[in-house]
């Protein structure tokens, strides 16, 4: 239950991030619709870098799939969704810890915040890298049977 309560909650804040970068219409429903099913594909594992990773893969894949669907560049709803993704909680405490004179525990703070946008970065990288050669096989294909037909 608890999966799905925090899943509604990250689609209202993807909804809200869409309407900041200025996101209009169903573009905004989309955004909600993408940060819900990562954030609900997301509470399926444990570990705090397994998690990142598999939300990456989720919005990373959600948005070329809709950018495709409704054709609008992936930038409409990649940022609208990354944003409520990146680890702003890590950032309070290693900010917390480096006021309070921790610096030890601040640069592991930094570390774990680094693992976990590396994740991120990682998941969006192969998404993008697999539409990209599947694009370009696709596209072969086609003058492969162009050039055939003539």
């Amino acid at each position: 239950m608890m999966i799905l309560i925090n899943a509604i909650g990250a689609g209202i804040v993807c909804s809200m991030c869409s309407i900041r970068f200025n996101g209009r219409g169903s573009n905004v429903l989309v955004a909600g619709f993408i940060g819900f099913m990562s954030a609900l594909v997301m509470g399926f594992f444990s570990g705090m870098y397994v998690r990142a990773f598999v939300s990456g893969l989720t919005y990373s894949i959600l948005s070329e799939i809709f950018s495709r669907i409704f054709d609008k560049p992936v930038s409409v709803y990649l940022p609208a969704v990354l944003v409520p993704f990146v680890p702003g909680k890590l950032t309070y405490y290693m900010m917390g810890e480096f006021v309070h004179g921790d610096r030890v525990a601040a640069m592991d703070r930094v570390s774990e915040i680094l693992c976990v946008c590396g994740m991120i970065a990682l998941a969006i990288l192969l998404t993008e890298t697999a539409i990209r050669v599947w694009t370009e096989w696709h596209e072969k294909g086609k003058q492969k049977q162009a050039s055939l037909n003539e």
